[in-house]
């Protein structure tokens, strides 16, 4: 506001200011002008607050009356609680005297999803637990007890379906041309360091991709060139291998390591 009062060419012509003269050169703390432009900013900063609260007012009160989307029940599987029952007539938990770390500890669904089918009309939650920093399946007491919260708190006439379930398991076979200078057991080792870590680390169903593993392992000093022979992943409840042509999501949400092949060729030899 300052700069822009300076650049008035009214404001120049009154004060008799030079064209880029700077407001502190001109204008002390306590001056009148100082404090007209800053009253304008407070009034401006209190105006957009209040623009924002009432924004976040009206979105919490559409929220209240639109059916419930896919996020909605994702945020409330998180928020389940082992042992705690719903407040009567809703579908909130009762915390008075719960400290912050014995909240944390009751919701024991770590990691969740919900994604809604547009051909079968059909909502599936997936979710996991999480110990030691690996994700897992609930157990089947919890499993039980999630599917009545669910049961208690959906919309009359969603369908749901919870997927809590083993991770899939991934396999990939790959040919990694590295510096022929280096040893390519250490190599060997680091790609598939890179390549345990990049499954274990996709986002809760998230998407895996080979063009993704491919540039991941590029950046592993010494590899040179990297060529995806080819990948699987298997679900828990499947007995076949399903060939990944590009891309796919995890049908439990997430993956474990299985067969991981890293074929070492030295660069140098096959370029000459």
């Amino acid at each position: 506001m300052a700069a822009e009062w300076m650049r008035n060419e009214a404001v120049q012509e009154r004060y008799g200011l030079a064209s880029g003269a700077s407001f502190g050169d001109h204008f002390g703390p306590a001056s009148v002008e100082n404090m007209m432009l800053y009253v304008m900013a407070a009034c401006a900063w209190t105006v957009e607050r209040l623009l924002g609260e009432h924004r976040a007012e009206v979105t919490e009160q559409i929220e209240a009356i639109i059916p419930h989307r896919p996020k909605w029940y994702r945020d409330k599987v998180l928020h389940f609680m082992e042992g705690k029952e719903l407040k009567e007539d809703s579908d909130e938990y009762d915390t008075a005297g719960m400290s912050e770390s014995e909240i944390e500890r009751a919701r024991v669904v770590k990691h969740a999803v919900a994604v809604e089918s547009r051909d079968a009309s059909l909502l599936t939650i997936k979710v996991a637990g999480e110990s030691g920093g690996k994700r897992g399946p609930l157990s089947a007491e919890l499993e039980r007890s999630l599917k009545a919260y669910i049961a208690e708190i959906k919309d009359a006439g969603v369908r749901t379906a919870l997927v809590n379930m083993l991770p899939d398991t991934f396999n990939c076979e790959v040919d990694v041309y590295y510096n022929a200078m280096l040893q390519p057991e250490a190599v060997r080792a680091e790609c598939a360091t890179a390549i345990t870590e990049y499954i274990e680390n996709l986002p809760f169903n998230g998407e895996y991709t080979n063009m993704a593993l491919v540039d991941r392992l590029q950046t592993v000093s010494g590899v040179r060139v990297v060529e995806m022979k080819h990948s699987t992943a298997r679900a828990a409840n499947e007995s076949t291998l399903t060939e990944i042509d590009a891309r796919i999501t995890p049908a439990a949400g997430y993956f474990t390591p299985g067969v991981i092949t890293v074929n070492m060729k030295a660069y140098n030899e096959q370029a000459g």
